[in-house]
């Protein structure tokens, strides 16, 4: 006996652009979790000295290497990476559940 699949009921295992969207929300905000982590442990490693003379300036005992990612574009730049990520999968949740109660 020979059975025919029906169309219906047949199991679709591709990806569906939704699902590329969340993956790739996932990755941006893993990243930008990365890039706060990294600085906070720059941070708390190499901490920041007050120098004052006529006015004061804070220095970073950083080598200068990490004293590039001690600024606030770079902490601007990760909590950025991060709210974009979570933007993308909140979007797809969201347009989950819409398409899902008109089917």
């Amino acid at each position: 006996m020979i059975f025919a699949p029906i169309k219906n009921k047949a199991v679709d295992f591709r990806l569906k652009v939704h699902d590329y969207v969340l993956k790739t929300g996932a990755v941006i905000s893993t990243i930008g979790v990365i890039m706060l982590i990294l600085f906070g442990l720059i941070l708390l490693i190499f901490p920041v000295i007050k120098v004052c003379e006529k006015n004061c300036i804070f220095v970073s005992t950083a080598p200068q290497i990490l004293k590039q990612l001690i600024n606030p574009l770079f902490l601007f730049a990760s909590l950025a990476l991060i709210s974009i990520g979570i933007f993308l999968i909140r979007i797809v949740m969201w347009w989950k559940t819409k398409t899902k109660k008109f089917i």
